[in-house]
């Protein structure tokens, strides 16, 4: 059986929304998925087999329609911007929130209840669990939907999703709850006692993954490229970035390509080797880069390749093909001769094997 395990992280959640859709373009599917925060949200979607509705809401939803706040706002109260040419920017969102004593949740509430169907995600055949913290009794709550109370699906995912500076209010059975990031932001450990032979953790920060490995069990971890940013920033810009940045970095980790801030068709160091002859390479390694710091020739014209496609712009989301690429590059260099990369790419061949 597969596990998968999302993390929390609020806005970040939308990468793992990509990582989603490259996992379900590879038809890698899973008998049970487990999520703290945003991760338990995400993870009730994709119980629910809602797939399609997830990626849409990533892209329709922002930060008015969850809070009732402007998203610039909750992006300077997250990140703790609180200038007061800020504060003055957002004081009608200030006083809305001091007078609350924290940020309101019923839209949230609302949010959830809206799109998240508790008879359908009992009755699917993927189970559903999630991590919150009970600051009422002072534990963690790790919980599947077999014991989750009938009609407190949505309570138990608010439960999670609950950061402190919401409005203190009291959520299940007359008791406080915070998100469960403050106990287990990356919750694996809720499959450690099921007999699950592969598990996914697709992550929304870039810190290592820390967990007890257990003989048997094949865990792949999914990791963010760069910075994914504010954990409050719900616009449509960024989330299809983070989209896109969460369906390649998977498509990459799956299908193993090259690249560092690209992705290119994988390729062995033997193709790479024959790109230029020796002579011309220690030309090149010398006149762009350090010789004594460069481990091979597919490192080196990668890392070229990369700094040529940031200059012209090339697409970032895409599987590039590298003779194709190497050729679109060489054309692009006919009118931009006075350009740092030209005698690279000029040099270069184009070999599709």
């Amino acid at each position: 059986m597969k596990g998968l395990v999302l993390e929390g992280g609020g806005a970040k959640g939308a990468y793992q929304a990509g990582a989603i859709k490259a996992l379900n373009k590879r038809k890698i599917y899973f008998d049970a998925v487990v999520g703290t925060s945003i991760g338990s949200v995400n993870a009730a979607f994709y119980a629910s087999k809602k797939f399609d509705k997830l990626y849409q809401l990533w892209l329709s939803t922002g930060s008015k329609v969850l809070f009732g706040i402007e998203e610039e706002m909750l992006n300077n109260l997250a990140n703790g911007n609180f200038s007061i040419p800020n504060l003055k920017k957002g004081l009608e969102s200030v006083i809305k929130i001091v007078k609350n004593e924290g940020i309101d949740t019923t839209n949230m509430r609302a949010f959830l209840n809206k799109h998240i169907n508790e008879k359908k995600l009992r009755s699917s055949d993927i189970d559903f669990g999630l991590v919150t913290f009970n600051i009422s009794e002072m534990k963690p709550v790790e919980i599947y939907k077999a014991d989750i109370p009938e009609g407190k699906i949505t309570d138990y995912i608010m439960a999670s999703s609950y950061l402190p500076f919401f409005k203190f209010e009291k959520i299940i059975d007359n008791k406080y709850y915070l998100d469960g990031g403050i106990y287990s932001q990356c919750p694996i450990s809720m499959f450690e006692t099921k007999d699950y032979k592969e598990i996914y953790v697709i992550k929304a920060w870039r810190s290592k993954l820390r967990y007890k490995a257990k003989k048997g069990v094949k865990v792949h971890v999914i990791t963010p490229k760069e910075d994914l940013k504010s954990i409050m920033a719900f616009t449509h810009e960024l989330a299809e970035y983070r989209m896109n940045l969460g369906y390649y970095d998977t498509l990459k980790y799956i299908d193993k390509l090259d690249g560092n801030k690209y992705y290119f068709k994988p390729y062995n160091e033997y193709y790479y080797k024959h790109l230029f002859d020796t002579t011309t390479f220690k030309r090149m390694t010398k006149k762009y880069g350090n010789p004594l710091l460069i481990k091979n020739n597919k490192e080196f014209i990668i890392s070229m390749i990369e700094k040529v496609c940031m200059e012209f712009k090339i697409n970032r989301f895409k599987v590039h093909d590298m003779p194709y690429l190497i050729t679109k590059l060489k054309y692009k260099m006919v009118n931009n001769k006075d350009n740092h990369y030209y005698d690279f790419i000029k040099k270069i061949k184009v070999d599709f094997e």
